[in-house]
């Protein structure tokens, strides 16, 4: 299972969760999205970015079957995983040698609710971050 959210100016305007594996879902989304990309107003760019996140040791047997196949770390009292995230800008505008980000929909797998929410904080701050560096 992935979740698929799209972002707009910092902020998340909707998010999903769909019944593929992660690479699957960001192809097939990128390929919807690609039907729509206005070449003349933006660039389309496919981006994979890995985010780490960590859980109190030990596991419980769920959360272990979904985090298996992302090689979950144990470092001291927490498990650490780094999971994919794909993100893929289409609406961005290029200012000097910054890239100004207007639209992008993320995809990356789905673990569970707060995992979702962490992540989905972490990619609009890096995202926003960006845009504030070029002001």
């Amino acid at each position: 299972m992935s979740v698929v959210a799209k972002i707009s100016k910092g902020a998340v305007l909707n998010k999903e969760v769909v019944n593929k594996d992660v690479f699957n879902a960001v192809k097939d989304v990128a390929a919807e999205l690609l039907k729509s990309w206005d070449p003349t107003a933006s660039d389309f760019i496919v981006l994979r970015d890995f985010y780490s996140v960590s859980y109190p040791a030990p596991l419980p047997r769920e959360l272990l079957e979904k985090v298996r196949k992302y090689s979950p770390k144990r470092i001291e009292d927490k498990v650490e995983v780094t999971l994919p995230i794909f993100e893929i800008v289409h609406g961005a505008q290029w200012a000097g040698e910054n890239l100004q980000v207007g639209d992008a929909t993320v995809v990356f797998p789905y673990i569970d609710d707060a995992t979702t929410d962490e992540i989905l904080r972490g990619v609009v701050t890096n995202l926003t971050a960006e845009e504030e560096e070029l002001e």
